[in-house]
């Protein structure tokens, strides 16, 4: 996927991270004070009308319904998540394909721990530019590596010192498998790997079906084909009935495969919200033992 495409999709993806902010409190599945800073202030100004939000909503679910509620799920899912290992002292966490991700600048108590972020060197000077200005310094838990999965390992780009591997880390690789070739995704599963027991890897990924145009998913096929249409297509999926064999390799024990049904059971019916999540991308943890 090219520099500017990803620059598109990550601001995609954080408008409805931001559109879940004008949610009321008490059903938000996620509190966020930071991506409104990445967002201009006519924007801003624009979200605080119903009709808009809705209608970027409407824009999202055209291209894959329920795509909306499976974003936010998933932030929540992995939020819930870092929160724990945190709670259980993982003090390393490293953000695969970090894009516009805001955890190392939201999370409580995050600010004590090492963050490596890394990403296309474009989406970290987008980024980092958009961070100086509303914390008028870089914070210096996070440091910024930039990367090409599908021409760079994480061998390559990432040095002894940055990361002890004598103690856990926490791995975030939120919505990237989908646009690398299946080498880069080994290549990053090999890096994860080495890391010491109790390390955590927690991963977004599309239906093996999904890209094989074999799935009985309503709007399947159209989803694929406009990505493929937007020059970005999705290249990678798994099969969640292979994903235990598929792990194992890696050192990688399966902790939980979760999707739409955990999602609503435990997330949106509790709050009363009713709202479509798309089976088409599903949530893989997973821990070195």
């Amino acid at each position: 996927m090219s520099s500017n495409l990803s620059w598109k999709t990550a601001f995609l993806v954080a408008s409805m991270r931001l559109i879940e902010q004008y949610q009321p409190k008490e059903t938000q599945l996620f509190y966020d004070p930071v991506i409104k800073h990445f967002f201009s202030k006519i924007i801003l100004f624009q979200m605080k009308f119903k009709f808009i939000r809705d209608m970027e909503i409407l824009f999202s679910e055209l291209m894959t319904k329920g795509a909306f509620g499976a974003l936010i799920c998933r932030t929540k899912y992995i939020d819930d998540l870092l929160k724990t290992a945190m709670a259980n002292g993982i003090d390393q966490i490293v953000i695969l394909g970090a894009g516009l991700d805001t955890r190392p600048y939201r999370i409580p108590g995050i600010d004590k721990l090492k963050v490596i972020e890394v990403d296309l060197p474009i989406m970290q000077d987008i980024k980092k530019e958009k961070i100086q200005k509303f914390l008028s310094a870089m914070p210096p838990h996070v440091t910024f590596t930039p990367i090409d999965f599908n021409h760079q390992t994480l061998d390559e780009v990432l040095n002894i010192q940055q990361l002890d591997f004598s103690k856990p880390i926490f791995f975030i690789w939120e919505g990237v498998t989908p646009y690398i070739s299946e080498e880069g995704v080994v290549s990053t599963l090999e890096f994860i790997s080495k890391a010491s027991s109790g390390s955590i890897v927690v991963f977004s990924y599309i239906l093996k079906s999904i890209i094989n145009q074999t799935s009985d998913i309503p709007g399947a096929d159209n989803v694929l084909n406009y990505f493929e249409s937007k020059s970005h297509p999705w290249i990678f999926g798994l099969d969640p009935l292979g994903l235990t064999d598929f792990l194992t390799p890696f050192h990688l024990t399966l902790v939980e495969d979760i999707g739409a049904s955990y999602y609503q059971e435990n997330y949106l019916k509790p709050l009363n919200r009713n709202l479509a999540v798309s089976k088409i991308e599903r949530i893989a943890y997973a821990k070195i033992m």
